[in-house]
């Protein structure tokens, strides 16, 4: 029968067709240019945010006549020896200078400031009270308050190794783009190891699910009304002219 054999002919040619589409398209592939992509390496890895640990400074200024604190500068030291009690992985060094015109007040400002820093909730085992040269006998040096604790950083910026501009058609990023943005999201991160790992869920309150499930049943409405002080909207608007 003479359509047995042109069926067996059809099939490797079909076959034949689908085989030069898929090169056609593969060789496509291969040769266009793709464009509106984004490059590999971008300023996420150039100026990569890492946690390290890092120093807390605080300086404290103190005059020649100076004996203790101010009520501004001692609320200063409160706060920051409460973030050391709280984050620090060590103890808080109080650097009193050593050979400065105002050393001796320096030392009575010091021992105020230990009192300080305990009365806030830090162990007196953390607090370490050390002394710095200053090489001019005439300078007024401050003490600096110091503690180490886990930071989210990035690397420094203003190394302007390259155009600040993108580069040619490939996309590339310009040498410092992107390295504010990631040392202002470093320094705004109040947790860092919530870049991480993301925090546990806090434990639902069970006296609030026994209401939305009652009202749920009831066939109310199951969201909370809350009283704004808003006495336009609790009228349903404002006066009519």
């Amino acid at each position: 029968m003479p359509t047995a054999p042109s069926r067996r002919l059809r099939r490797p040619v079909a076959g034949l067709g689908l085989v030069l589409a898929a090169a056609t398209l593969l060789g496509a592939c291969q040769n266009d240019v793709v464009t509106g992509s984004l490059p590999e390496d971008g300023y996420r890895t150039r100026y990569p945010i890492v946690l390290a640990e890092a120093p807390e400074y605080l300086d404290i200024p103190v005059g020649m006549g100076a004996g203790r604190m101010s009520p501004e500068t001692r609320a200063s030291v409160r706060a920051f020896a409460a973030d050391a009690a709280a984050r620090g992985t060590g103890s808080l060094v109080v650097l009193t200078p050593s050979g400065s015109a105002n050393e001796a007040a320096a030392s009575y400002v010091a021992r105020d400031i230990r009192g300080t820093v305990e009365g806030a909730g830090l162990s007196s085992a953390l607090v370490e009270l050390r002394a710095y040269r200053v090489p001019d006998p005439r300078a007024v040096a401050p003490i600096r308050l110091s503690y180490s604790r886990v930071k989210a950083v990035s690397p420094p910026c203003g190394r302007w190794t390259g155009g600040i501009m993108p580069g040619g058609s490939g996309g590339e990023d310009g040498a410092e783009f992107g390295c504010a943005n990631q040392a202002n999201l470093a320094a705004m991160v109040s947790n860092p190891n919530d870049l991480i790992t993301p925090r546990a869920g806090t434990p639902v309150p069970a006296w609030r699910r026994w209401v939305v499930f009652d009202k749920y049943g009831k066939g109310e409405i199951p969201s909370g009304q809350y009283d704004t002080g808003d006495t336009d909207t609790q009228t349903g608007g404002g006066s009519g002219g």
